[in-house]
């Protein structure tokens, strides 16, 4: 049994009004059992009422879809307080669009490409050198500070960056590359103690497990041609897409807040609300936490959207000029005055007039929003919709968990996937389990295991939450 027809939907749980854009075809079992988790994550009204807080206001995307403790499609307003289990551990998570110049799809067939994703992603050759002083500007002051230091010194990779060019591309990010915090948590105290010296890093520039991923593609269906100018696109143009987040950052952040929250919660507390009155040290640190940790992904990605286009640059034997299309994060919170907008799993989407001073000020706000391998990424514009709070779906959204998959799915002979070990390589032979679980990991990733892309762009258009600009079919993707 499928959803109703209408895509729009409210609902009515724990206490709680729901608004949601329900995915065409969506199974009604699927969504009940959506809503029952978001039930479960939801603090009840008399418990935030305990911590002065309110829930303004909960809705859901098309890509919503089970998940523990959280489900993945979610928005929600709160007023004196914040949430962290809805964020979780993966802060910070988000996508980056990077077009690159004067590359044509045929030139990434060459198997030269393969063969340098893998070396620079897996096998140490990133090299991503940072000093202390890298790694402080980095967790406080975002891509800002980092840039601002790279103007006095920089080795390996950084060395051959055009600075001004990235400088104007801190204008294409959500929130200029910079979430505002008072201090560095003192859990990454060691990390970015303050020194001169170059050191490889071994945390940033990686990609991650899981959903995330490089892929490169190229345009092929432009939708806006005014909005596709702006963002530097064109039929043809070769693209690259990073989905990744904060790593250990972000892990260390939910982890460590959680085991706070509960040991500090007094008898008949939701130790999961923390209240800006009544628990500020908490809730100060872990917004500061949360800030440096958005920070890291916003680095993350930077770094590994340098090493791609390194790895192009190597297997074509010259340098390649490329621009930022946008960057943002879909895992995050946003503190405005007493409200926390929380987005898990949901990208913002603001609408004309809401980014000054940027080249999509009068345009709307870039959604990036991949499918799954194979399926593509739309480029979509947020038309700020109030009702949906001015957020978007963050991808197709899963289909099977990642169990059913391994079962029921299959990968493509088509698909051109890099990983860290090579299913070809001579010294894997005779070791088939290795290759067996590199295939079930695949599976867990393959179109069969989530919703088709177009399932879930149609309604949010349909509801006035987005617009489509282009679309991006892809060509090779990079797995950790």
């Amino acid at each position: 049994m499928n959803a109703p027809s209408f895509i729009c939907r409210t609902s009515n749980i724990a206490g709680h009004v729901i608004r949601s854009v329900v995915a065409h075809d969506e199974p009604e079992q699927n969504f009940v059992r959506s809503l029952a988790d978001l039930a479960s994550a939801l603090p009840t009204p008399e418990a935030l009422v305990q911590k002065h807080a309110s829930l303004r206001a909960v809705v859901t995307t098309p890509d919503f879809h089970p998940g523990k403790p959280v489900p993945v499609g979610v928005v929600a307003d709160l007023e004196g307080a914040v949430l962290p289990h809805m964020i979780g551990s993966d802060i910070g998570c988000g996508m980056r669009m990077i077009v690159l110049e004067d590359v044509t799809a045929d030139q990434l067939s060459t198997p030269l490409l393969d063969h340098h994703l893998r070396h620079l992603f897996f096998e140490g050759g990133r090299d991503i050198a940072l000093t202390g002083l890298d790694r402080h500007a980095i967790l406080r002051e975002g891509l800002p500070g980092l840039l601002d230091n790279l103007q006095r010194t920089s080795k390996g990779l950084l060395s051959k960056l055009d600075l001004s060019r990235r400088w104007a591309d801190l204008e294409r990010h959500s929130d200029n590359g910079i979430f505002s915090c008072d201090d560095i948590d003192p859990d990454f105290a060691d990390y970015a103690q303050i020194d001169d010296h170059h050191r490889r890093d071994a945390i940033l520039g990686t990609i991650g497990g899981g959903n995330h991923f490089v892929e490169l593609g190229y345009v092929d269906h432009v939708a806006d041609g005014t909005f596709a100018r702006a963002a530097g696109l064109k039929s043809g143009s070769v693209v690259l897409v990073v989905h990744s987040g904060s790593l250990d950052f972000g892990q260390r952040v939910g982890t460590a807040t959680k085991e706070r929250g509960r040991a500090k919660a007094r008898v008949g507390e939701d130790w999961r609300v923390l209240s800006m009155e009544m628990q500020s040290d908490l809730y100060r640190r872990y917004m500061n936490g949360h800030a440096n940790a958005v920070n890291a992904a916003f680095a993350n990605r930077f770094f590994i959207g340098l090493a791609a286009v390194e790895a192009v640059a190597r297997a074509l034997g010259r340098e390649v000029e490329h621009r930022l299309v946008y960057d943002a994060p879909h895992n995050t919170v946003w503190e405005s005055g007493d409200i926390v907008r929380h987005r898990k799993g949901a990208c913002p989407a603001r609408g004309s007039g809401a980014m000054a001073s940027s080249p999509y000020e009068w345009h709307g706000e870039p959604v990036i929003l991949p499918g799954s391998m194979g399926d593509g990424t739309w480029l979509l514009a947020g038309c700020g919709s109030t009702d949906f709070l001015e957020s978007a779906a963050h991808g197709a959204g899963r289909k099977l968990s990642r169990q059913e998959a391994r079962s029921k799915t299959n990968i493509s002979a088509g698909l051109r996937v890099i990983g860290p070990v090579d299913p070809q390589s001579p010294t894997l032979r005779g070791r088939q389990d290795i290759v067996a679980e590199i295939q079930a990991r695949l599976k867990e990733e393959a179109p069969a295991a989530y919703k088709p892309i177009d399932s879930v762009v149609r309604p949010m258009a349909e509801a006035g939450m987005v617009t489509k600009v282009a679309k991006i079919t892809p060509m090779i993707t990079v797995k950790g």
